[in-house]
């Protein structure tokens, strides 16, 4: 199949390249000029594993290529569909913005023969009942077919998906849908458009929910005596629940469950349906990055405005660059007003970024040099060199009194409780040790591990 996909973002990328992959002659396009040129060489501009290779392969082949808009002469070779995943970024007051879903349809009605149309960005639901309202000629030859792509592992995602969702006025449509999968092995949901729509929404919904639980729960493991880990392991082998998403740290930070929850709580309440669960979801969202401040606060008491504070990682996931809503956009500048100074340190984020980003911190270049002579290192990002890090070594270099917060319960409890440390997490995780030492505050969980 010849098929354009409009928005060479995350998701556009990934489509662009899984699909060439799967033998399709794929045109991504891309208005941004900048992206559109490091596109052009090459190189992918996002990182995503797996996406820079198959984008090189692809233009090798011949299978994709990109440009700035899809023009008239594409009358002499139509496509066969136009999949749009252009972003819907929040608007003021948390609603989804849709001018480039708009503009892009736009686009693609003006294109002779009319190509069938595939819109996977998310979007309220109603959204292609209103489109199709203003562009007739494309009822029957309209999809909304969301993605379910996961950070990290997003291209074995688009190729070998869960299920796959599709809204469409008739299944007759289903025709060049199936086309464009392939031979893709798994469950079809086949709804109206507004089903699919909701689907796409209740599901980010329901992860952000299942996150919020956990961060809940690890308040309430804070007390003596529970190990949150323990609890949320129980909990994951129940099939019913499942240990996906049910992990405590600073909240939901994505590019889509902060957008997402916001814009399905405001359509909620435009159609007059109250949403307490959601609601409450987003609130402990909200609450969630003050924890860390809040333990530094515990651990270090008034000196806390004294103390230099280091800080590793500044990403919401290792294997995503997105920061948009990562917690230390929300955290850092926190300290930054709380402590004497804050540093930080992120392997994939250059000293200038990091200074674009926090004026008021100082970047490091290596992980050592951030933690020498800070009394407190908070863990942002579970980047595998703080994980493996010595932290018997590194502990030689703290100042008194020595503290580590694990914002990600990433930190190896075990390897925590030989470092002589004051180790600090998101609720209570006993390391499974003798070598522990009496509680500093046993209201709050907090406890000295190490010789």
């Amino acid at each position: 199949m010849r098929i354009a996909v409009v928005g060479q973002g995350y998701v556009g990328l990934t489509g662009s390249v899984a699909m060439a992959q799967q033998g399709h002659d794929v045109m991504g396009i891309e208005r941004d000029p900048e992206r559109l040129r490091v596109l052009e060489r090459g190189e992918a501009p996002l990182f995503e594993p797996g996406v820079a290779e198959q984008l090189a392969l692809a233009l090798a082949g011949g299978r994709l290529r990109f440009a700035a808009e899809m023009s008239q002469e594409h009358r002499r070779e139509p496509f066969d569909a136009v999949l749009i995943a252009v972003g819907t970024p929040a608007a003021p007051g948390g609603a989804a913005d849709l001018s480039h879903v708009d503009a892009a349809l736009e686009d693609v009605a003006r294109l002779v023969p009319v190509p069938f149309v595939v819109l996977k960005s998310t979007v309220p639901p109603g959204t292609s009942d209103a489109l199709v309202a203003r562009h007739p000629e494309l009822r029957d030859r309209f999809a909304y077919n969301p993605e379910f792509l996961n950070q990290g592992s997003a291209l074995d995602d688009w190729l070998t998906p869960a299920r796959l969702v599709v809204g469409v006025y008739s299944e007759h449509h289903l025709d060049v849908l199936r086309r464009l999968y392939g031979s893709v092995a798994c469950p079809w949901v086949v709804t109206s458009p507004a089903s699919a729509e909701m689907t796409k929404y209740a599901s980010n919904a329901f992860l952000a929910t299942k996150i919020s639980f956990a961060n809940e729960l690890a308040r309430l493991c804070s007390l003596p005596g529970l190990d949150v880990d323990d609890v949320l392991r129980g909990m994951g082998f129940d099939p019913r629940i499942g240990h996906a998403f049910l992990q405590p740290g600073l909240g939901f930070g994505d590019s889509c469950l902060p957008k997402d929850t916001a814009a399905l709580s405001r359509w909620a309440a435009e159609q007059g349906v109250p949403t307490p669960l959601l609601d409450a979801t987003i609130q402990v969202n909200t609450e969630q990055p003050r924890v860390v401040a809040q333990i530094l606060q515990e651990t270090l008491g008034s000196d806390l405005a004294r103390s230099e504070i280091a800080v590793l990682g500044v990403r919401y996931q290792p294997w995503t660059d997105d920061v948009r809503a990562a917690p230390s956009l929300t955290v850092i500048p926190h300290l930054a007003a709380q402590a004497g100074a804050v540093r930080v340190w992120d392997p994939a984020i250059p000293p200038a970024r990091l200074t674009e980003f926090f004026p008021d911190a100082t970047p490091c270049t290596d992980l050592e040099t951030a933690v020498n002579g800070a009394n407190a290192v908070v863990v942002l990002t579970e980047w595998p060199e703080v994980i493996e890090a010595d932290w018997v070594a590194l502990a030689g270099v703290l100042a008194a009194p020595r503290a580590v917060i694990d914002g990600k319960n990433c930190l190896l409890p075990d390897r925590m409780a030989a470092a002589p440390v004051v180790y600090r997490s998101i609720g209570n995780r006993y390391p499974h040790t003798t070598n522990v030492a009496s509680p500093l505050a046993p209201q709050t969980g907090a406890r000295v591990v190490g010789p």
